[in-house]
């Protein structure tokens, strides 16, 4: 069976899927549009199909569905955007693949949550974090129990600003908030790895930095009680120099009761201390598929996903309780209905 894909804005993170496409005969990148008016979508002109064909150019991203009937839809361009396109995609019968978040409020989530059921069509959510192998072995580790049970947490997403963040980041209305943009990731991320889930968060975030994007928090601290009654602390920030050799610098330390591990070096090598052992640089395991790959997979029933819709839709639902926390500056109780 071949798919037909279409990317709906430019403006998130489309090198992971473009790239893996040549991986991937049945699916046929058939069409584009922008998220809202005025996007750059200019880059997709470039690409083309197996066949040799171009992918259509639409002006309004409703027409391409109704005319493309695409199977299955990558929405990718402004943030406020996902999730009105993600839910006129699934209502149509279409298979998802977002940027995230996946949607700025909890009633959208749960919009699109029972959408899925209904429609029985995958959702996928751009976390690939999962995939990287010190991540990727932090969590089989815990599985193992090599450090016994989970009960304290800490993780950090630190990124350069660069020169090129677009005017959308200083509007609310648009971007959301740096902890459903950036934070997301350390969330999903750190619950993964631990086999934990939050009960309750507490935070604060701001712009202080880089005024010129007042609606961009370049700083953010999250606190969050586990239900096993550990704890867990998270801060995000836009602060890492321009001098850095790495655009980000992803980092997550667990401590159970038996060991500790911890990922550093810009997520790249992972220290793990238990019974009998401290090892700085233990080996580490590569996943065999990449995300949008294993996203395909999924639709044919070849895999299950390392990131499953209802784990898209909970974090996304905890991150957005955690920027309502930080904006109230008072903790809230976390339960996914």
């Amino acid at each position: 069976m071949t798919y037909k894909l279409a990317m709906i804005g430019a403006s998130g993170h489309i090198h992971l899927v473009l790239p893996y496409l040549s991986d991937l005969p049945q699916v046929r990148f058939c069409a584009y549009a922008p998220s809202f008016p005025g996007e750059d979508v200019s880059r997709y002109a470039r690409s083309r199909a197996r066949d040799g064909l171009r992918p259509q150019a639409y002006d309004d991203w409703r027409e391409l569905l109704d005319t493309e009937r695409p199977d299955i839809v990558v929405p990718c361009g402004r943030n406020d955007t996902h999730a009105p396109i993600a839910i006129e995609a699934v209502r149509r019968g279409c298979h998802v693949f977002s940027e995230k978040p996946a949607a700025q409020t909890l009633e959208d989530v749960l919009t699109l949550r029972q959408l899925v059921r209904d429609q029985d069509v995958r959702y996928g959510l751009m976390l690939p974090l999962r995939y990287k192998p010190a991540f990727f072995t932090a969590r089989l580790l815990v599985e193992n129990g090599i450090i016994g049970e989970p009960f304290l947490i800490s993780a950090q997403k630190s990124y350069r600003w660069g020169d090129n963040r677009p005017e959308w980041y200083g509007n609310p209305a648009h971007y959301g908030n740096s902890i459903t943009w950036i934070g997301i990731h350390a969330l999903d991320f750190a619950r993964w790895i631990a086999g934990v889930e939050y009960a309750e968060v507490y935070g604060y975030h701001a712009n202080l930095v880089h005024t010129e994007r007042p609606g961009c928090q370049d700083v953010s601290t999250l606190v969050a009680r586990l239900t096993n009654g550990g704890s867990a602390t998270f801060h995000f920030d836009y602060l890492r120099p321009a001098s850095a050799i790495t655009h980000g610098d992803d980092r997550v330390r667990v401590a159970g009761s038996e060991g500790v591990l911890e990922v550093y070096d810009q997520g790249r090598r992972l220290h793990v201390i238990a019974i009998g052992r401290d090892e700085p640089n233990w080996p580490l395991v590569k996943r065999d598929r990449a995300l949008f790959v294993e996203f395909v997979e999924s639709i044919e029933g070849r895999v299950n996903p390392l990131i499953t819709a209802e784990e898209a839709f909970s974090i996304t639902a905890f991150a957005i309780l955690a920027a309502q926390a930080a904006d109230q500056r008072r903790p809230l109780p976390f339960r996914f209905p």
